[in-house]
């Protein structure tokens, strides 16, 4: 059979029918630039987004001769996800993007999944020459006919404006329905190509080598580990010096996942250790065991002994496992545990310890059930009260395996507390659990604690890296959408936009290499010139502080003081009742994300929400942030990008203020700057 080659025609909209007809009915869209302005409401101004129909994962970025290439998911005939296909954008600069006709469009045998694209320059596959080495794209090909998914060649000579289909595709099969999303890159160790892919529903990434990229060899497997709570998909792997060492450097392995990720969404987990050309060996124990200290409370006997309730949420003695009508609770030790799952999320109600001595650093316990906060009104929580007063406080997670937290205590020494468990929610997830009370000399590790999260937020997926970028950078961009929501999102006539590229380096954070992000320094040339800045100033308790910039594309930097307040930070996009909240809660010690009155949030049930992360402020109580705000996303670096979040949102394109608040408290803002940017469209 011979190879199949598309053709690529610049008109709106085409029904192509390839030469060897085996592609089947292939709807091939061209470049749809000139068919919008760019300026329609919600439309991503700082961000690649296509100009129509649905988008999701990045696939292949690589950068050659002198022009980045970004492929995508695609939909070339709707606004939903279906027909898959890859999208196709240049661009000179990782910032301003140029949408080309689709390179790999569906056929009637296959849809084109996700997966890399690598330069040939030996020409291993014979696809080109030695003076014009190929373009090769690495992809799974989701069968139509069973589902079944195996990795599938095409290739380019011209630069990646054409492709043509390897003949002898799947190169790589194994039967299986949950086998995706290669990555592929020279080793030069080993003198031959290496590819990851994810065994999606096993929770594993497999290594497999190969001379020309057409025949390959399993080398072995990496997981389960980490995060396994959603299918695992789009590996990566790369190397990076480490605190810019390069006779020190790690390997990197990025494994997508979906749901499971922080927020209980699609995200991005990292696993940073060795790689020795065949095996990836992860640095840290992958789980661990709790300190011992003095247990609190066990909830393993018949009663509550001298805890109080009030309500009927908590009943009159610990649960026995899962309620009725509730799904499967696990996580909790011995046979009893709190519950508030009593006849249904309907029931309200507290249960209170008697009070006791601060006299460990630390109390970890554990805690599942829903994510309500204490910020929130009607809150399913577990707090810690000294007069009367919550000093600490927790949530769950939205899950019912009950995972570990732990207050760090050290500034409460000697003081009487008490642990009160809250349960003040009858709507969706309105019940907590917990267990397991225990005052120790060190923290406890939870499952966030023994995995890396690249983004916190609910809108990063599908992390990818761009091949053969030529400063030697390690350049990342990812889905900024989720799958609970993204198909709804009230956009058109386009769906879903990438976040911004970043650039990756590890930094050795409490003894150990963490990845650390930051905007590409590319999009300091989107500056306007035009520099909002603020005095010190002092942010009383309940005050909203107006800053003097305002404006839909900020890039700004604050350094914040806690100070006494509880509650702090910054709000973007705020005006008509709406606003996007930046801060940091005290008693939580996070770094957060409120959207809960950020805009439009009917689409999507959990849309309206906050969202955390753990943080550390500095020595001094300061806290450095970096936001970029488009017109429908907040991307928020803390600390110099050891924490970052990224959150859609959907305000009234008026509401543009900016403002600083605290609760709680006095707070201060120490220095505070707000560069207005232009759009990456402007000169459509």
């Amino acid at each position: 059979m011979r190879d199949r080659t598309v053709t690529h025609h610049r008109s709106k909209r085409l029904l192509a029918l390839s030469a060897a007809a085996v592609l089947g009915l292939a709807l091939l869209a061209p470049s749809a630039d000139a068919q919008t302005s760019y300026t329609e409401t919600y439309r991503p101004q700082l961000h690649f987004s296509p100009a129509q129909n649905w988008m999701n994962d990045p696939n292949g970025p690589i950068w050659y001769k002198g022009t980045y290439h970004l492929f995508f998911q695609y939909n070339p005939s709707g606004n939903t996800w279906g027909n898959m296909s890859w999208g196709h954008a240049t661009s000179p600069d990782l910032v301003h993007w140029t949408e080309q006709p689709i390179a790999l469009p569906q056929d009637a045998d296959e849809m084109v999944f996700s997966g890399g694209v690598v330069l040939d320059k030996n020409n291993t596959t014979g696809f080109g020459t030695s003076t014009n080495p190929p373009l090769v794209a690495v992809y799974t090909s989701n069968r139509k006919a069973d589902g079944v998914q195996a990795q599938s060649l095409a290739y380019s000579t011209d630069g990646g404006t054409t492709w043509t289909k390897y003949a002898g595709s799947p190169v790589l099969t194994i039967g299986s329905q949950n086998f995706r999303d290669p990555k592929v890159f020279w080793n030069a160790r080993t003198n031959s190509w290496l590819m990851t892919v994810a065994l999606s529903a096993d929770h594993k990434v497999s290594f497999y080598s190969s001379p020309n990229l057409k025949t390959w060899t399993k080398l072995s497997d990496f997981g389960p580990a980490g995060a396994t709570g959603g299918l695992w998909e789009c590996p990566d792997l790369f190397q990076l010096p480490v605190d810019g060492d390069p006779a020190r450097t790690k390997w990197v392995l990025v494994v997508n996942i979906n749901p499971g990720g922080p927020q209980n969404t699609s995200a991005a987990q990292y696993f940073v250790g060795d790689f020795d050309g065949t095996t990836f060996t992860p640095d840290g124990p992958a789980t661990s065991t709790p300190p011992t200290g003095t247990v609190l409370a066990d909830f393993e006997g018949s009663a509550y002994g001298s805890w109080t309730t009030t309500g009927t949420a908590f009943g009159t003695a610990p649960a026995q496992g899962t309620l009725p009508g509730q799904q499967n609770v696990t996580g909790y030790l011995g046979k009893g545990l709190v519950n508030s799952f009593l006849q249904g999320d309907a029931t309200t109600g507290t249960l209170t310890s008697p009070a006791f001595t601060v006299d460990k650093p630390y109390l970890n316990f554990l805690v599942g059930g829903g994510n309500h906060p204490n910020s929130q009104p009607n809150p399913t929580t577990v707090n810690l009260l000294v007069d009367g007063a919550v000093v600490r406080t927790t949530t769950g997670k939205d899950n019912e395996a009950l995972d570990q937290a732990q207050w760090d205590l050290r500034s409460l020494a000697g003081k009487q507390a008490r642990i009160q468990i809250v349960d003040n929610n009858t709507g969706g997830w309105g019940h907590i659990n917990a267990d397991q009370f225990t005052l120790t000399d060190t923290p406890a590790q939870n499952q966030a604690a023994n995995v890396h999260w690249m983004d916190y937020g609910a809108d990063f997926y599908a992390a990818t890296s761009f091949n053969d970028e030529p400063a030697g950078r390690r350049v990342v961009i990812g889905w900024m959408n989720n799958w609970q929501y993204g198909g709804n999102i009230p956009t058109s006539p386009w769906r879903s936009a990438d976040s911004l590229p970043r650039e990756l380096s590890l930094k050795t954070v409490d003894g150990a290499p963490q990845l650390v992000q930051v905007p590409v320094e590319e999009l300091e040339q989107l500056r306007t010139g035009t520099v909002g800045t603020a005095p010190a100033t002092a942010v009383a308790a309940g005050a909203d502080v107006p800053l003097s910039t305002q404006g839909a594309l900020l890039d700004i930097t604050a350094t914040l003081r806690a100070g006494t307040a509880q509650d702090f930070g910054i709000k973007v996009h705020t005006g008509g009742g709406q606003e996007t909240r930046i801060g940091y809660d005290t008693t939580t010690q996070e770094l957060y994300v409120d959207r809960t009155r950020s805009g439009d949030s009917s689409f999507g049930g959990n849309f309206a929400a906050v969202h955390r992360a753990p943080l550390s402020l500095d020595a001094d109580g300061k806290l450095q942030l970096r936001v970029v705000v488009d017109t429908s996303s907040v991307e928020v670096y803390a600390a110099d990008g050891r924490v970052v979040m990224t959150d859609q949102i959907f305000p009234n394109p008026a509401n543009n203020g900016v403002s600083a608040y605290a609760t709680g408290g006095i707070a201060s803002l120490d220095a505070f700057s707000a560069q207005k940017l232009n759009s990456i469209w402007a000169d459509r």
